[in-house]
């Protein structure tokens, strides 16, 4: 019986000559059986991979699709930074093959994100942010005890895998993948002791919004409610993991300074 693999690919890369290449080998080897599906559309249960053609946009996607399925995602970064991706572009086609049949992985922490009744999950961080230009009042706790109060843009509760992403930004500390951790990073914040806090992966995370300004809630970067005054989200640690292909030479540090080394910089 053929392994079923799933293929989750970037609006506008379905001609990408190494995503082609690597169908080919996967359809021509004889032991999987390729089917493609969209970004709306839900993985099957019973499919143990899916191989992500994209940037880091798509690979979070990619885990929305597939959360709580125990689906391995392997990423070749036909994007800007590809920084949860295993492959880049121009990785042979017989590496990427290698990959898929040897399937080492590793489980990255997923957030459960509580709002307006409702439950999502984030691999990076969730964010509160006002809905103008206005500065907003946020409170924050930790277990029901009060923490501190921002005055600020906003403020993000990240994974140690986002701590790469917009909390990195605003101006939060970089974890490594295997910290047990949450970062509560202030956007901006209008004080001078407001800043960036590392709490434990068991702790229950509140922020709550006051005053007569609105904000919006993103997740991973889609936008998922928007809040009034008293109205609160509640972050924690889920139950769920995502799970990812890595290469066998996969190194966060060498990682973390060869692409956020180059990401910004203007080509010459």
């Amino acid at each position: 019986m053929k392994e079923e693999i799933a293929i989750i690919t970037k609006a506008g890369l379905a001609d990408n000559p190494s995503r082609l290449k690597v169908i080919e080998a996967l359809e021509n080897e004889g032991s999987f059986d390729v089917y493609e599906i969209g970004i709306d559309d839900v993985v099957e249960s019973d499919t143990p991979l899916a191989v992500v053609f994209g940037g880091d946009g798509t690979m979070l996607e990619a885990v929305r699709m597939t959360e709580g399925k125990n689906v391995a995602l392997l990423g070749v970064n036909l994007g800007n930074l590809g920084f949860l991706t295993a492959c880049e572009k121009d990785a042979p086609t017989d590496e990427v093959l290698r990959l898929i049949k040897t399937r080492k992985c590793v489980e990255r922490m997923l957030l459960d994100v509580s709002v307006c009744g409702k439950r999502f999950a984030a691999l990076n961080e969730i964010v509160l942010k006002g809905a103008n230009s206005r500065p907003i009042f946020v409170d924050f706790s930790i277990d029901g005890r009060f923490v501190d109060s921002y005055h600020s843009d906003g403020a993000i509760v990240s994974s140690p895998t986002g701590s790469t992403a917009y909390s990195l930004s605003a101006g939060g500390p970089v974890l490594a993948p295997d910290v047990k951790a949450l970062v509560v990073n202030p956007i901006c914040a209008h004080s001078l002791h407001s800043r960036p806090l590392v709490v434990g992966s068991d702790a229950s995370v509140t922020l709550t919004l006051h005053g007569a300004e609105n904000a919006n809630v993103f997740v991973d970067g889609r936008h998922i409610a928007s809040l009034r005054d008293g109205d609160c989200v509640k972050v924690a640690k889920s139950l769920n993991t995502a799970k990812f292909v890595t290469s066998d030479n996969d190194d966060f540090y060498k990682k973390l300074l060869q692409k956020m080394n180059v990401w910004g910089v203007t080509a010459k």
